[in-house]
């Protein structure tokens, strides 16, 4: 989906004001773009990108993990919390460069990974956080991984 008009709406809703209706939304909108996805095509595992427990604190939720954990569920497999190591400032308002500087290892996983995981996110804007998280995961063992978000930003 586009992070724009009520998408964007409804991502802000769930993330700036921790709505859990408007995070259910977003659970069954990707849900439904995903069944597509044959059975044995689905990842092993789940991984989301994490907020430094410093910044999920201020916002009450890590709004992430949270989708991350709804999807697994619901698909029936595992979700593994990967942990922010270092605190980074928000990528809000950095190009692309400076985002990647910002998360290069930024990430850690406490277990070896099955060769296919996908990691969540809320928003994709320049990918530069599910790329870091990506990086951390194929250092862990996986293989194939997988970014899904519930927006992406429009090019």
């Amino acid at each position: 989906m586009r992070y724009e008009g009520a998408v964007a709406a409804l991502v802000q809703r769930f993330k700036f004001a921790g709505e859990p209706r408007a995070g259910a939304l977003l659970v069954d909108l990707m849900l439904a773009s995903l069944s597509r996805l044959p059975r044995e095509e689905c990842p092993e595992m789940l991984i989301a990108v994490p907020r430094h427990p410093v910044r999920a604190k201020e916002f009450g939720f890590d709004q992430a993990v949270w989708l991350a954990q709804q999807l697994a569920r619901r698909l029936e497999i595992p979700c593994l919390m990967a942990r922010r190591i270092r605190c980074t400032p928000t990528q809000r308002g950095l190009d692309r460069r400076a985002r990647l500087r910002n998360v290069q290892d930024a990430f850690g996983l406490e277990a070896a990974l099955p060769a296919h995981v996908a990691v969540v996110d809320d928003i994709m804007t320049t990918g530069a956080s599910l790329d870091a998280l990506a990086e951390t995961c194929r250092k862990a063992g996986a293989i194939h991984v997988e970014a899904w978000a519930a927006a992406r930003t429009p090019l």
